[in-house]
């Protein structure tokens, strides 16, 4: 079973109110989750055990500057994920106004995910570590298939046509034993056909972007249990032994986009804050950022124009959404009904021409 998070969550108050900080926390709630007690089996999210959210939600920190004449009455959908939920939540889009889910589909300790460029929907499952890709664009619509990742436990998966194309699934880590993360690059007629390791990767993987047009491949790593140090490592053309990106600002690993552009996305999940580079292949040159975030954020996926982005807010267990451009994040409004806080809320993404009924 996985630690009592709200006992762990009484200590972490306690010792910040002692005058602690979180990242100095990490030895000593490390122990107490440990001593909780885990199963070998036991699914683990991409947030450090010693992290758990205990924020009260509040008032944005950034002004709120939804346009209604901007974006007319187009609607597209939402959905949002928590890793400790029971389902991944389908809701209508803009969701300004905090409406509740409109629908679900299955899905059990999700990490991240996302929707590819026709807009099927694709979910890595953390146990049992298999990825499901679900036919778009409308959301919550049928299960297209299915197949196992046995070269870890799933925690991110990319594709630009899910159906038929590569599917990059990121791995948090190889076993219980074997706390490293990878990259299996898979099909899902086929399933995964070839696992990626790197000696740049010395602890969990995190997010995972990958580039169709070059087939090459990113994943976002921690380089030890302490998560002091962050990585990101360049694959080319999806093979070999993985490069260390130079250049790379970011103080923590977190998820990892593509923009209509080609740049990379870089969440810097607890500082929190979003980063954008050119290149990263392995050189990174900083197009922008860092652009804070409102809280704690890991994985997030942007919209069909590539303008607005939803990304999971772990510490007020809500989806946060931000118009985007290389150059400048902004944010827009969040959603958070049918969310829980202490199920650690870590993805949000959009669906693709989901249209609201009157």
């Amino acid at each position: 079973m996985r630690p009592d998070t709200k006992a762990l969550c009484v200590a972490l108050v306690s010792l910040f109110l002692a005058g602690c900080g979180a990242r100095n926390l990490a030895p000593a709630l490390y122990a107490a989750a440990s001593s909780a007690g885990t199963s070998a089996d036991a699914p683990v999210s991409v947030v450090p055990p010693w992290i758990h959210p205990f924020m009260l939600r509040t008032e944005p920190s950034q002004p709120f500057v939804y346009d209604d004449k901007k974006h007319k009455k187009k609607m597209v959908g939402l959905y949002a994920a928590q890793f400790d939920g029971p389902d991944l939540l389908g809701y209508v889009s803009p969701n300004k106004k905090d409406e509740k889910a409109i629908c679900h589909v299955a899905a059990s300790f999700v990490n991240g995910f996302s929707v590819d460029n026709l807009g099927d929907l694709v979910v890595p499952n953390g146990y049992p570590a298999a990825v499901s890709v679900y036919k778009g664009p409308h959301a919550c619509k049928t299960l297209v298939g299915k197949f196992t990742d046995s070269y870890g436990q799933a925690s991110d998966a990319v594709a630009a046509d899910a159906t038929t194309g590569t599917i990059v699934v990121g791995n948090i880590e190889e076993s219980a034993s074997k706390k490293v993360g990878n990259i299996a690059v898979c099909t899902l007629k086929g399933g995964c056909t070839r696992v990626l390791h790197s000696s740049h990767i010395g602890y969990y993987g995190g997010g995972v972007a990958y580039a169709k047009t070059t087939g090459d491949c990113w994943i976002s790593s921690e380089d030890n249990p302490s998560f002091s140090k962050a990585t990101l490592t360049f694959f080319k053309a999806c093979k070999g032994s993985g490069q260390a990106a130079t250049g790379w600002k970011n103080a923590f690993y977190g998820g990892l986009m593509r923009d209509h552009g080609g740049h990379l996305i870089s969440v810097d999940w607890e500082t929190p804050a979003i980063w954008v580079y050119d290149g990263c292949n392995p050189g990174c040159k900083v197009v922008g950022g860092p652009f804070p975030l409102n809280g704690d954020s890991f994985y997030g996926n942007l919209n069909s124009k590539g303008d607005e982005l939803a990304i999971g807010d772990i510490a007020y267990g809500q989806v946060d959404v931000y118009s985007y451009k290389p150059t400048s994040v902004t944010y827009l409004y969040s959603f958070h009904k049918g969310l829980n806080q202490e199920y650690d809320v870590e993805a949000g993404a959009f669906a693709a021409n989901v249209v609201k009924k009157k």
